[in-house]
């Protein structure tokens, strides 16, 4: 569900204290007049580049540069401080030592001035001084009503508004020309380098910007401002780490559901989270429970540099794809094996026309053509005979999409058919195209510019390019989907309050009395307090019984041999518990278990993530879940439907389907489970990580064998 933010409102922070969404974020982007403080003509200055960049781009409002000399800066005549700009001026841009900075805020209120870009560098990045510091500038924005982007980063850049508040020297980098990309970055250095990629490719923007350490506006709100403005198609979102999960995953659910958000996330792993910190004062968190959000959240992720652009560019200029069913054409018959491999791994289907097309063709076209998809043209073909098989073969309604790779060095196939492919083609699918050849590729960018059709370097970056409109494609079809969990197979009624049942952390026992308590299977079972329980146990379970010392600082019972299986008597289990029990039946319980019939181990957990809050885990379990790593995740809580969809990210959950003639697995049941422990988190607030491994699966029936759960404090 998708809704506009009202502006005017302020929204209540995650962890106490009230954070500003109230002023219009325009006038970052579209100001009359700006005034550039800490500006001056001395070379190098920080202040002064900003000037220069904004005359260089042509920005028609006035421009006022703030320095104690008052000189003129870049033709721009100067104030000598903040109490002498005139009335009017709707933006600051602060170029000063971070310490000048809190002093600069009241001045600038006291003048109606209430945006206020902070480039300045030192703050939360550097350290404790640093972090008091920035604490006092938000504190004093907070109070004055002053909203702020940054500090320690670039600002905006807004080519409509030709408007930027970059120190970037004209000519370091190219600035696009207006158009439907909205860019939204935690690194300033990798804003420049996207901007000067796209305006390079002829990719449009529409507005960018570079939040730094993020004070104030972050992406949250930033991507509610481009998903409400209808100047943007789709946008670009490169982060480290994020401020706020939930409030980050409603923000992206809202933008992802009105148009396309692909984001790159910088530092995957412990190094690149370090230095995730060192760059803009946060906490990078875990990268896998940061793809669940994405998951959750749609929005498209990428890994890379060349990735970012080219989902970029095909998202912008493109339609999304109604199917996966490929058209490729070639001029090159490798090239075409090539790409039909390439479409297949991504999930791409390269479907043979039917007959009657192929007859068309034949009779139209050389018959040592192969059309049979991928269409090889040979070294003969030319433009017309490729303009020719691409409009048979996409009247006849069988493809989804068309994917041309052409290759240079034959005389028939020139850049000139961009010319004649362009008004051809239908608008209603997405065309791709990849060009080989030191001149052919830039010519059949050139070619096919005008017409918004991307032309890729390499077939990698086309298919993938594909792949992303297809994805998107998939998301903006709505269709409906009703998971199958409407057997509800457990009760969930006494999980809100169980912790304050609690003295202690519970042991799997108790864990396991509390899971019987809500309807779910557990094996029978009995403690071995002396030697007497031994028959109790034999009675009541049956042969063969499990084994097993129950403590709750024991992590794995195999790597401490505190479980065996198969005991087949009773003189066995007397063997079994002196070696277990140590004479100390009190160090760590032993109980006896019923032995259940083989099945498929699962393991089903949960954590808190520090950034995303509750996050539900499943995947293969059993003894060597850490080396099978099979795993996925989802945040809590979830919809039926992401239940569904997370066993089914497993490599386990096409067992579960049922594979090799064998039955599907009780999926209802598993279902339900995972509900019921992902319930139980999110109400208990003291519950700190939950983990059952294995969960045994059945044809029909489910069977917890272990437990351990933590408390928070």
């Amino acid at each position: 569900m998708n809704k506009r933010i009202d502006i005017s409102r302020l929204e209540k922070g995650m962890h106490g204290g009230i954070r500003r969404i109230s002023a219009p974020l325009e006038l970052f982007f579209a100001p009359r007049s700006v005034a550039v403080v800490g500006a001056s003509p001395k070379p190098g200055n920080q202040g002064g580049r900003i000037v220069a960049s904004l005359v260089a781009q042509g920005f028609k409002g006035s421009i006022v540069p703030v320095h104690p000399r008052g000189e003129t800066v870049s033709g721009c005549p100067a104030a000598s401080s903040v109490e002498e700009l005139g009335e009017g001026i709707d933006l600051a841009i602060l170029a000063v030592p971070a310490s000048a900075v809190p002093g600069l805020l009241e001045p600038l209120a006291r003048k109606g001035i209430h945006h206020a870009i902070v480039i300045s560098g030192g703050f939360a990045e550097t350290g404790p001084a640093g972090e008091q510091l920035q604490r006092e500038m938000e504190g004093l924005a907070q109070k004055l009503e002053i909203r702020l982007i940054g500090p320690n980063g670039l600002g905006v850049f807004s080519a409509p508004d030709r408007f930027n508040s970059f120190f970037l020297s004209p000519g370091e980098i190219r600035l696009p020309d207006s158009g439907s990309v909205a860019m939204i970055s935690q690194s300033g250095a990798f804003l420049s380098l996207i901007l000067d990629r796209l305006a390079g490719l002829g990719v449009g923007v529409h507005r960018a910007v570079n939040f730094g350490n993020r004070s104030d506006v972050d992406e949250c709100e930033l991507m509610d401002c481009f998903a409400a403005d209808p100047e943007v198609k789709v946008i670009g979102l490169y982060l480290e780490s994020v401020k706020d999960g939930p409030r980050f995953v409603e923000a992206a659910t809202r933008a992802a559901g009105v148009k396309p958000v692909v984001i790159w996330k910088g530092g995957h792993g412990a190094r690149g989270a370090d230095a995730a910190r060192a760059h803009s004062a946060s906490l990078a968190g875990s990268y896998e429970v940061f793809q669940s959000a994405c998951a959750r959240s749609g929005l498209i992720e990428v890994q890379g540099f060349e990735e970012f652009t080219v989902a970029l560019q095909a998202l912008a200029w493109q339609v999304p794809a109604a199917g996966n069913r490929v058209l490729i054409v070639s001029n090159g018959g490798g090239m075409g094996v090539y790409l039909t491999d390439l479409c297949e791994r991504a999930g791409l289907e390269v479907p043979k026309p039917p007959l009657n097309v192929l007859d068309q063709l034949a009779k139209q076209l050389p018959g040592y053509y192969s059309f049979l998809n991928p269409v090889d043209l040979t070294g003969s073909g030319t433009n017309e005979q490729c303009a020719a098989a691409v409009d048979i073969l996409l009247a006849s309604g069988g493809y989804d999409t068309l994917l041309m790779v052409l290759l240079s060095g034959t005389e028939g196939i020139t850049p000139s058919i961009g010319s004649i492919l362009g008004n051809r083609l239908p608008d209603d699918i997405p065309v791709i195209v990849s060009a080989y050849g030191r001149n052919m590729g830039p010519e059949m960018r050139k070619a096919f510019l005008a017409h918004r059709i991307p032309v890729f370097d390499s077939a990698e970056s086309a298919v993938r390019a594909l792949e992303l409109l297809v994805k998107r494609g998939k998301r903006d079809a709505s269709i409906d989907f009703e998971p199958d969990v409407s057997d509800e197979f457990y009760d969930a009624t006494l999980l809100r309050g169980w912790s304050q049942w609690l003295h202690n952390v519970p042991d799997e026992m108790e864990c396991k009395n509390f899971l019987k308590l809500c309807g779910v299977e557990v094996p029978g079972s009995w403690r071995i307090e002396q030697e007497s329980d031994l028959d109790t146990a034999a009675n009541q379970l049956g042969f063969p019984v499990v084994l097993k010392r129950v403590g709750k600082q024991i992590r794995h019972k195999t790597e401490v041999m505190g479980i065996r299986l198969d005991i087949p008597s009773r003189e066995k289990m007397l063997q079994v518990w002196n070696e277990m029990s140590h004479g100390d039946p009190e160090a760590n319980p032993v109980w006896a278990e019923q032995q259940m019939p083989p099945g498929l181990d699962l393991m089903v957990g949960t954590h808190r993530d520090p950034q995303f809050g509750p996050v539900l885990v499943f995947g293969t379990g059993g003894q060597y879940v850490e080396i099978y790593r099979d795993i996925a995740r989802t945040l809590i809580p979830a919809e039926p439907e992401e239940f569904r969809n997370l066993v089914f990210r497993t490599h386990v959950g096409q067992i579960i389907r049922g594979v090799r003639g064998q039955e599907p697995m009780d999926l209802k049941r598993l279902l339900s489970f995972l509900k019921l422990v992902a319930d139980w988190m999110v109400q208990e607030p003291r519950l700190g990580s939950m983990d059952f491994n294995p969960v045994r699966l059945y044809t029909n029936g489910l069977i917890v064998l272990d437990a351990k759960i933590t408390l928070e404090p």
